[in-house]
């Protein structure tokens, strides 16, 4: 009898789960977004490739130049908080790039992160708009079974969004270089550097889906979640930390809390306690974000 119920609520938790994909994959928005994003992924990208010369030597030498230049003007503004897509290269260290190095900045950049949480706030916002929510909100016991749901389809698109821009990448890198490798000789120093950055990414559109979810205010979630992922919110915490220091005389770096400074500051190759911290630090936020809308999800007025 309990197994029975129990495979009732996973069949029902499945269909709801099938429910919002297909809905996600019929929004027009879904599309739009990708395909700006891939645009804007390749443009970003071939200012990212090395200069091709007629031998291997001449290119490597005009690459670790410019890695160099930009490490050392990186290190030099890295106590500047800055707003808005930023290519860091500080950490990565390859002296050949490839089609995964070229993806990792991108990565760090944030220019992914900020499409991707564009399309999430349209896709939970929508469900009040055309009255989604109303409909389905009747037919569940639990409410949270929609939170519950949302959760699983943003973290399929995140990983979905993220192999679309990668495989995007990769042909861009192969007819700009006319080189089939992707650098898979320097891959496994990145697994580790693309797992955390899609779980940092999906930590933070599960934030900003918990927003939208606990105010019910398309413009100012929408608004939020693009200024958080832009950088503003360093300068909100800035000014909260001298304020702080200012009352009680004691230092805070909240900054450092943040998901967006992780994203920018995570590199390859990070050892076995940075990962471990950084593990630490994802579930917290999902813990937290998933407390949050859950409640809120549950104690919703449906009408």
């Amino acid at each position: 009898m309990f197994m029975s119920a129990y495979k009732r609520r996973i069949k029902f938790m499945l269909n709801v789960i099938k429910m919002d994909l297909y809905k996600m994959f019929k929004m027009k928005s879904f599309y739009v977004v990708t395909i700006i994003a891939m645009a804007f992924g390749i443009i970003m990208a071939m200012n990212l490739m090395p200069e091709t010369s007629d031998t291997n030597t001449s290119s490597n030498k005009t690459v670790v130049e410019s890695t160099d230049k930009n490490s050392a003007s990186d290190s030099e503004d890295n106590s500047e908080v800055k707003i808005g897509v930023q290519i860091d290269t500080t950490g990565i260290k390859n002296t050949t790039p490839n089609a995964v190095y070229v993806y990792g900045k991108l990565l760090s950049s944030g220019i992914y992160l900020l499409f991707s949480v564009i399309f999430v706030m349209i896709f939970v916002s929508s469900e009040n708009k055309n009255g989604y929510i109303k409909n389905i909100g009747g037919q569940v016991r639990h409410r949270r079974q929609l939170f519950i749901s949302k959760m699983a389809v943003i973290g399929i698109y995140t990983v979905l969004f993220d192999l679309i821009m990668f495989l995007v990448e990769a042909v861009v890198w192969m007819i700009c270089t006319k080189k089939i490798s992707l650098g898979a000789g320097s891959f496994d120093g990145y697994i580790s550097f693309i797992v955390f950055q899609v779980l940092l990414q999906y930590a933070f559109l599960m934030v900003c889906a918990t927003i939208e979810t606990v105010i019910k205010n398309r413009v100012f979630g929408m608004t939020a979640a693009v200024c958080l992922s832009i950088g503003v919110g360093p300068f909100i915490c800035m000014a909260i930390d001298i304020g702080v220091h200012k009352l009680t005389g004691f230092t805070v770096e909240i900054e450092k809390y943040l998901i967006t400074t992780k994203i920018n500051s995570l590199v390859p190759s990070e050892s076995m306690s940075q990962l471990l911290n950084l593990t630490m630090f994802v579930i917290v936020y999902l813990v937290i974000a998933a407390a949050a809308g859950i409640i809120s999800t549950e104690k919703r007025d449906m009408v």
